[in-house]
């Protein structure tokens, strides 16, 4: 009897383990923590083919929510988030040391990711790194220098920002509304080896030579409102790169886009993990998937902009006709030439006064 007791006892427990175990398991709150993600993202990655391989490779749910607003309110939303709200966001890489410092980003170990692959200096991008350890990877970027009416403007007259003050092309120049890098490449044009880091003087001659610019400007508007009049051929030039030449000249119109020899200044967006997120290893995943060069490549030619991506052999899986518009037929010869010249669009430490003097730019 006592045996068959035993026998009963153990039999009892078995079930009860084996129960518990399969309604564990069919939780819906664990199976959200494991096979969820949510992305706070700029536009690109919620066009068709972007993220379904991924989900269908992984199982994982990506709850993904594009962000058409600026950094800061970007960063705002996060702050004001509960933990677990959000697992990724990419910002600019200029905000990530101060992200860092507020201690909301999570550490990436390198050796997850593929940045041997990547174009120098993308790879060790200084913004990503603080103190040594990784919290960030860029997954697109551009430059500004000029892009310009090829039917209307010599290739050899953008060789230099000399072009944007030529009388001859007065009230031709449109301006993008984004004091960053429209005074970061007049900070280049007057030789600043640090267009971000300027002293009282230097921005002094900066301010001078931006309000120089003025009568040669036509139009200082939104993305949409510039990019349009570029496009309808009554502007001439602007300070901005591939991200606007190539969707204007895929829809037809003559433009290309130029570093002069002063040099260029980036844009770029970064992909980082919050330090509260509870599904590390799906962010892992993520990370994983959006440094590989298939999906670099697809985000390369996205329908809201193209932009430049840092893998080296994302090339090989863009149409010859991204690459013609992208300058990325010779990828060598880009990264020896156009990357050599450009400098990281950063925050700057007195970015008020930036700020004044952009306002009071506008209102000349």
């Amino acid at each position: 009897m006592r045996r068959k007791f035993l026998s009963n006892v153990l039999l009892i427990i078995l079930s009860t383990v084996l129960v518990m175990s399969l309604f564990s398991g069919c939780s819906g709150e664990e199976t959200s923590e494991e096979k969820v993600l949510n992305v706070l993202a700029f536009s690109g990655y919620e066009e068709p083919g972007m993220l379904e391989d991924f989900e269908a490779e992984t199982g994982i749910k990506v709850n993904l929510k594009i962000h058409d607003g600026t950094d800061e309110e970007m960063i705002a939303l996060i702050q004001s988030s509960q933990p677990g709200d959000w697992d990724i966001m990419t910002p600019t890489s200029a905000f990530i040391p101060e992200l860092v410092a507020q201690n909301l980003l999570l550490e990436l170990d390198p050796a997850d990711y593929p940045l041997e692959d990547f174009m120098k200096p993308m790879d060790q991008w200084p913004d990503c790194w603080n103190d040594g350890k990784l919290y960030g990877i860029v997954n697109r970027f551009g430059y500004y220098g000029i892009t310009y009416n090829y039917e209307q403007v010599g290739e050899d007259e953008v060789q230099s920002y000399d072009v944007l003050f030529d009388p001859v092309y007065k009230g031709k120049v449109a301006l993008f509304d984004w004091y960053l890098p429209n005074m970061g490449i007049i900070a280049k044009y007057l030789g600043f080896e640090e267009p971000y880091n300027l002293n009282e003087s230097q921005m002094e001659q900066l301010k001078a030579k931006l309000f120089e610019l003025r009568p040669q400007v036509g139009l200082i508007g939104s993305t949409a409102q510039t990019t349009q009049a570029l496009a309808s051929g009554e502007f001439l030039l602007t300070i901005a790169g591939e991200w606007v030449q190539a969707g204007i000249l895929m829809d037809g119109h003559p433009y290309h886009a130029a570093v002069p020899k002063e040099g260029g200044v980036t844009w770029d967006q970064a992909v980082v993990a919050l330090a509260n997120t509870p599904r590390e290893e799906n962010v892992i995943k993520f990370m994983q998937y959006i440094s590989g060069p298939e999906f670099q490549a697809k985000l390369a030619a996205a329908q809201t902009y193209y932009s430049i991506v840092p893998h080296r052999e994302a090339v090989n899986f863009m149409s010859d006709e991204t690459k013609s518009v992208l300058n990325l037929e010779d990828p060598a010869a880009f990264e020896a030439n156009f990357m050599a010249n450009l400098s990281a669009r950063q925050r700057p430490h007195n970015i008020e006064q930036w700020q004044l003097i952009w306002e009071e730019f506008k209102n000349m």
